[in-house]
């Protein structure tokens, strides 16, 4: 976490200078460092994939609900990095629909198990 910090503390002093020269190199220095940053949390991406597959062997879950969790946290973060980069970039407005549709993904990932959690609410009331 300190080389991530560090990077990043790097990354905005250098944005700062390189965007007083012109605006464009601090947003080229901004991307470079959230594409290492991102880089540093692949590695332990591998880990929580690991544990992952070691909770659905010890709990008997559909392989596709820890599936579907993976797509939709990978949905979220990148869509949090694209709207930052957005917002950085001064683009509001494209920074909200980037939001907007990365929501509307995880919404429609999410039908299945709402549409399961629906039938087994109503067989219960039966």
């Amino acid at each position: 976490m300190l080389k991530i910090a560090l990077v990043g503390v790097m990354a905005i002093l250098l944005s700062m200078l390189a965007g007083s020269v012109k605006r464009e190199y601090g947003f080229l220095v901004s991307l470079c460092a959230a594409l290492l940053i991102f880089s540093f949390g692949l590695g332990k991406l591998r880990v929580i994939v690991d544990e992952l597959r070691n909770l659905e062997q010890a709990i008997p879950l559909d392989r596709e609900y820890g599936e579907m969790l993976l797509k939709m946290v990978g949905i979220a973060y990148l869509t949090q990095l694209a709207v930052n980069l957005s917002r950085d970039a001064g683009q509001g407005a494209v920074a909200g629909q980037i939001s907007f549709v990365g929501k509307l993904s995880m919404l429609f990932l999410s039908l299945p198990v709402l549409k399961t959690l629906i039938e087994t609410i109503g067989e219960m009331l039966r």
